[in-house]
């Protein structure tokens, strides 16, 4: 069933959104994804679940960046949130963080934890990451991508929700204006800080580890066996998705869409040889066995 879309009779939000982490891209929030799922906090919202799913979720997120940054149709409200998170009891990253403070007022009920980090680290981060492996490629590559794009419907629609995404939630060269890259860091945070009273609001990087946000979110701290004294200690806070796990993602990736498209060219050939066969064998054997009929 297309995202957007919920039958008659059938609620969009199906489990109560839970937490809300104001994290932004490279701050450790797939490895804060992987420690809510592993809480009990499941289907956490981030960016990976609009690669995952981009026809679907990338227009909704177009709609709702035009909305909020450009005036285009009407504020988004709970129910329109629901249409797109309502699989979802937790979010962070892209491109929920750039809505927390909206997601906050559609659910008012759910637990705010903001997700740290050094801006000038950060920076780095997405420098040699993000940024890097976002940048025009080779000419070879350039075709590469555009005969993905024309060919793959999948990227197709990433390649236009990316463009929005840049257009209106990071309005700024990374790799040439750091003031402004950092500058829009700090505000996106110090927003949230303002609206959000101290008291009702978690102050969190994954160095702190599980603990404190257990404590915050109300739920056990995952334990371990110790291997030298064979005690329970706290499990250690995941961490997944560095530098070099993130770039040869994006290098798997990039593959599985030169597939998806190689596969929709053979379908097209495919298709057309089929037409023109059957054309050409209905053109012979009217010229040769029915011709004199006419």
């Amino acid at each position: 069933m297309p995202r957007g879309y919920t039958p008659i009779g059938v609620p969009a939000r199906r489990v109560p959104m839970r937490v809300i982490v104001h994290g932004l891209h490279r701050t450790g929030s797939m490895s804060t994804r992987t420690a809510l799922h592993r809480l009990g906090f499941h289907n956490c919202y981030h960016m990976i679940s609009v690669v995952e799913n981009t026809t679907d979720d990338g227009d909704l997120w177009i709609q709702a960046m035009e909305a909020k940054y450009a005036g285009k149709g009407k504020k988004w409200t709970r129910e329109d949130w629901d249409k797109l998170l309502g699989d979802s009891q937790a979010c962070v990253d892209v491109p929920a963080a750039l809505f927390t403070l909206d997601l906050i007022e559609a659910y008012p009920e759910a637990k705010v934890v903001i997700l740290n980090r050094d801006p000038e680290k950060w920076y780095e981060s997405v420098l040699e990451s993000v940024y890097k492996n976002m940048q025009p490629p080779s000419l070879p590559g350039m075709l590469r991508s555009m005969y993905c794009a024309a060919l793959d419907e999948q990227h197709g629609a990433w390649v236009r929700f990316c463009m929005v995404l840049s257009k209106y939630g990071m309005p700024f060269d990374h790799g040439k204006e750091k003031d402004k890259a950092i500058a829009w860091f700090n505000k996106q945070y110090q927003d949230v800080r303002d609206a959000v009273p101290a008291d009702k609001r978690l102050e969190f990087s994954v160095k702190d580890g599980y603990r404190p946000l257990c404590e915050f979110l109300d739920v056990p701290v995952p334990m371990v066996k110790d291997a030298k004294t064979g005690e329970m200690v706290d499990a250690p806070y995941p961490h997944v998705n560095d530098r070099t796990s993130f770039t040869t993602a994006v290098a798997k990736g990039n593959s599985i869409r030169l597939g998806r498209a190689n596969d929709a060219l053979f379908t097209y050939v495919s298709k057309a040889v089929t037409l023109g066969l059957a054309g050409y064998g209905g053109y012979y054997l009217w010229k040769t066995r029915l011709s004199g009929y006419f």
